[in-house]
């Protein structure tokens, strides 16, 4: 037994030391948000403050109404969603398997805090990130695998889509002011009813929730515990994350792609037409939907000018502007594996509950 921890521990001290594996980390992070966020949207912000257009809907695709339902519909609709958000998507896998090889558990525990405290620093480095919920779903893994807490990792997950300050900058170029103000407001809401939901399922079963960095003492504080080398953990982790998440991802993307036209009838008489009623069921319907499909980021503004230009009330379409890009099925089934099922059935049902405030949020200021 003492030859083989003397050998062990041989394997540790031939690693990189931690200060170089946070460093590399840290230069990984801002690298791979420099490539696949922050310089795109240096270019991107501009052009759209210029032209006060996102461009066509990924909806319709620029057309009066979403086609019909088939296999091309859906390859169409996965193929442009993909080329948009490709990058995010391995960053976020990259940094996902960074995340479960290098980073001490107790470390990230004290980082990211628990409870409300963790909440708003998981919501704050959240800010920077500027991914879908789709290309964050990894990374919230990947702090779950390193027992990060729960209600933080959740606000991390939430708050990247919810906040996006981008995404502000993009409702302020092409819609009326008080757009943006629903959005931020509906943002703000989504984190904070995920924080509430997440502090709840803690107390309910704590267990799932890591809420000191005492808490993991007994986790092993380098990752490189194992013995193996750093390179070939890291591929490892990234490959199995891929391996397990990418084919249903693209499946379910092709298929809600192929049924959008299903999801959201643009240019249905019911969505058009008066009366309190159909309204009611019309925004719920949409709201609904709006959990579903899975949406590149900003594309909710361009989703609601589409709709608006259409004839769809204010209302109606307002209800999109946070339900599209907070949650989709491929996302909340990316993260299945990191919270428990019914905490992200809650979570749904907020953001839904959410989508209706703004709707009605909408109508009170008569948009």
């Amino acid at each position: 037994m003492a030859v083989t921890d003397a050998r062990v521990e041989v394997r540790r001290r031939t690693g990189p030391p931690p200060w170089a594996v946070l460093a590399g980390f840290a230069v990984l992070v801002v690298g791979g948000l420099l490539w696949a966020k922050w310089a795109p949207y240096w270019v991107k912000v501009p052009s759209v403050a210029g032209s006060h257009s996102l461009g066509p809907s990924i909806l319709t695709g620029g057309e009066p109404a979403p086609p019909g339902v088939s296999l091309g519909a859906g390859v169409e609709f996965a193929g442009t969603y993909f080329l948009a958000i490709w990058p995010a998507l391995v960053v976020g896998l990259v940094l996902a398997a960074a995340v479960r090889v290098a980073l001490p558990s107790a470390w990230i525990a004290r980082v990211f805090g628990a409870g409300v405290r963790g909440g708003v620093r998981g919501s704050a480095l959240a800010l920077p990130s500027l991914m879908c919920s789709c290309c964050a779903a990894p990374v919230a893994v990947g702090l779950r695998r390193r027992a990060a807490d729960l209600t933080a990792t959740l606000a991390y997950w939430l708050a990247n889509p919810a906040l996006n300050p981008v995404v502000l900058a993009f409702c302020a170029f092409v819609l009326p002011w008080p757009w943006t103000v629903l959005r931020a407001a509906a943002g703000v809401a989504v984190v904070v009813a995920a924080v509430a939901l997440g502090r709840w399922w803690a107390r309910r079963a704590p267990g799932d929730a890591v809420v000191d960095a005492a808490d993991v003492v007994g986790v092993a504080e380098e990752p490189s515990a194992d013995g193996r080398p750093l390179v070939v953990r890291f591929l490892r982790a990234l490959g199995g994350l891929a391996v397990r998440l990418l084919p249903e991802y693209l499946l379910l993307v092709v298929a809600l792609g192929a049924f959008r036209g299903v999801l959201f009838p643009v240019g249905a008489s019911w969505l058009t037409g008066t009366g309190v009623v159909l309204a009611v069921v019309a925004v719920v319907l949409l709201a609904v939907a709006g959990t579903l499909l899975p949406i590149p980021t900003g594309a909710e503004v361009a989703v609601v000018v589409a709709l608006l230009a259409v004839g769809v009330s204010g209302p109606l379409a307002a209800a999109l502007l946070v339900t599209l890009p907070a949650v989709s099925l491929p996302s909340l089934l990316m993260v299945r594996s990191a919270f428990p099922r019914r905490l992200l059935v809650a979570v749904t049902g907020s953001v839904v509950a959410v989508g209706l405030l703004t709707s009605a949020g909408a109508w009170a200021v008569g948009l």
